[in-house]
């Protein structure tokens, strides 16, 4: 059982790059190994510098033992994650 529930807003490991604008990050999930997700976010909802391993503000949704975050993406994009990749700080 992990701390965090559904609909609870939570941060999201992953890694962070330039975005096309200046009010913009771009976020993939997740921060190693092959993109399951790759969207541009406003820099207002992530935490840490860019070309490195931050985090992005998600809300948490749970579905028969499946965690997905649901990312502050433009079409509120979603994607399945590792509960380990979630923490509420």
């Amino acid at each position: 059982m992990s701390i965090v529930e559904t609909g609870q807003a939570c941060w999201l490991k992953c890694r962070l790059s330039k975005g096309m604008f200046s009010d913009e990050i771009a976020v993939t999930y997740p921060a190693d190994g092959p993109v399951k997700k790759s969207v541009f976010v406003p820099r207002t909802e992530v935490s840490g510098e860019i070309d490195s391993v931050g985090k992005v503000r998600v809300d948490i949704v749970r579905r028969q033992n499946v965690t997905m975050a649901l990312l502050p993406s433009a079409h509120r994009d979603m994607v399945v994650v590792s509960d380990q990749d979630v923490s509420l700080k």
